[in-house]
């Protein structure tokens, strides 16, 4: 009887399960790390033994923890170190270059500063910062500041010195050198591979281990039990091990491995298929999903592949690979039972990645492996036929439609904003489309996302359409049980139910119950991950979550 009995019991509380066959619950039993028992309270008190932690919510309302299906978590943490030039921040270039010269004062001469977040549709000079801006405040120092979108950088005039760029310097592929339209010198703006042209100093392993401490407490704080890094590289999957080892890591972690080398990012395709990894290995904490790859640019940025131009301009965007390129690649990972995630934004960038799945589904039945098209944001009617038929996911960043939503629609039209991250045409298709932040391109907060879900407004209050809306409880299954699904996890992650995970998320409210306006403010009281308290709000200090703050640590340090 005694090995029956519960080490934890949630009692008396409004317990959203997520699963459809008990919807609601007052109690929860967990033992180990493993929910045991929902259903009514009076049930659960009799797992109760002398040592057993028992909680008493008092008609708080729980939740499963959210799962980030789309995220970079170690590029957010080491932005947590860096410049925080996100527009809440700095809404203005003159308070970014505030920023730059305020960390010039504390940096060494010719060492780099480095900024990110800032989006030039909501700076009030609505325009992208310029080399020469930065060069009045830090003249002796390399800069680089990246977009929000992180599909471009800007840089200073020792930046690009030291990285050898120059007017003759050509466009790499992929990629391109902006240059003043009057006066022909460079502007500082490099976009998508031109990027890789910085020569940044390599970043140390402590870099990213401090930077993803941090920015695993802000998941912990935002309810995010489970994150997809979808850009894993060696050095991150080393510092996940060593906080797994150190028994430090709060959050379980799904690496998609970073398959080509590109936008900074080495390609690691063989060197996976060399060691004869399949997707599925590691544990409940970390394991393994697959491989990642990148067709197109971002429609904040115009660098999206569309098919027709953005608005009051000529470009289609930028498309890194034709079918002929990138879908023998994908067929290589197929073949060897690892799953692929692949970016594609614009029309022309999913076709190129439907038509890849399509030849490989010829060599292999792939209809099972929950392949992947990240992001998603444009699919035609066509495209989703075909989708369904391979049974793909539809990795979508709805995030996206909260945070740059405006500047979708300015650089779309309104006619296109109309099937942007289309949730109610996937569902209608039944397409699996798990919600996604893409942080640090958006914030990691999934309320916004399930927000966005919901009203399709973005930030600034402004209704994008009324077409693509879905209900409250599909949105949010975007981010608890389509998402454990994305990683075939949907029996032990994602729903409150025995046998799943005790990941658990606690709030003072219940989200079916308010007005749908106030869904992006609500905090998360506690979050449990396998049983554990990692995020208590009574325990939370304010500085461990600003990315300034962050900023001035380190300089301190």
């Amino acid at each position: 009887m005694g090995n029956n009995l519960a080490d934890l019991l949630l009692i008396n509380g409004n317990i959203i399960t997520m699963d459809e066959e008990k919807p609601r619950a007052t109690s929860i039993a967990v033992k180990n790390d493993t929910i045991v028992f929902v259903g009514k309270t009076k049930d659960a008190l009799e797992l109760k033994g002398s040592s057993t932690e028992v909680i008493d919510l008092k008609g708080q309302t729980v939740m499963p923890g959210f799962i980030e299906s789309h995220i970079h978590p170690t590029m957010y943490g080491l932005n947590l170190l860096q410049i925080d030039c996100r527009t809440e921040n700095t809404p203005s270039i003159d308070e970014i270059l505030k920023k730059v010269e305020e960390a010039a004062k504390d940096t060494p001469d010719s060492e780099w500063i480095k900024g990110w977040g800032w989006d030039d549709s909501k700076l009030a000079e609505k325009r992208n910062p310029t080399r020469w801006d930065l060069d009045k405040v830090a003249p002796n120092h390399p800069v680089v500041l990246t977009r929000t979108c992180t599909h471009m950088a800007v840089v200073n005039s020792k930046a690009l010195e030291l990285s050898g760029i120059t007017e003759e310097t050509q466009d790499p592929s992929g990629g391109h050198i902006e240059k003043d339209s009057q006066t022909g010198e460079i502007t500082g703006l490099l976009q998508e591979k031109a990027q890789g042209l910085v020569a940044l100093p390599e970043l140390t392993f402590n870099d990213i281990l401090k930077g993803m401490q941090l920015a695993q407490n802000d998941f912990a704080k935002w309810g995010i039990t489970t994150v997809h890094d979808m850009s894993t590289q060696k050095s991150d999957m080393e510092v996940y091990q060593e906080l797994l080892s150190n028994n430090e890591l709060n959050v379980r972690v799904r690496p998609w491995y970073w398959a080509v080398s590109q936008n900074e990012w080495s390609g690691l395709l063989d060197e996976v298929l060399s060691l004869g990894i399949k997707s599925g290995f590691g544990n409940d904490m970390i394991k393994i999903q697959g491989m990642k790859f990148m067709l197109d640019g971002g429609i904040g940025g115009r660098t999206a592949a569309l098919s027709e131009p953005f608005e009051g301009s000529q470009s289609r965007g930028i498309l890194y690979y034709d079918v002929e390129e990138i879908a023998p690649l994908m067929e290589k990972a197929l073949l060897a039972d690892l799953r692929v995630a692949i970016h594609g934004i614009g029309e022309r960038a999913i076709e190129v990645a439907i038509q890849s799945f399509e030849k490989a589904n010829k060599k292999k039945d792939i209809t099972s492996m929950r392949n992947r098209i990240e992001h998603c944001a444009l699919p035609t009617t066509e495209h989703l036929q075909r989708m369904k038929k391979l049974e793909l996911v539809a990795g979508s960043s709805i995030g996206f439609l909260y945070h740059i939503g405006d500047s979708y629609l300015a650089n779309l039209g309104p006619e296109r904003v109309e099937r942007v991250y289309p949730h109610k045409s996937f569902k209608d298709h039944g397409i699996v489309a798990p919600g996604n932040s893409d942080l640090p391109v958006t914030g990691g907060n999934p309320w916004t996302g399930i927000y966005a879900a919901v009203t399709r407004k973005t930030i600034s209050d402004q209704t994008l359409d009324t077409k693509q809306n879905v209900s409250l409880y599909d949105a949010i299954k975007a981010y608890t049980v389509d998402a454990a699904f994305s990683s075939l996890e949907e029996q032990s992650l994602g729903s409150i139910r025995p046998s799943a995970k005790a990941d658990l998320i606690v709030m003072a409210e219940d989200p079916f119950e308010i007005d749908i306006e106030q869904l992006v403010d609500i905090q998360i009281e506690k979050t449990y991950l396998g049983g554990k308290v990692v995020y208590s709000r009574e325990q939370d200090v304010p500085s461990l979550n600003s990315g300034q703050d962050h900023m001035e640590i380190q300089n301190k340090q």
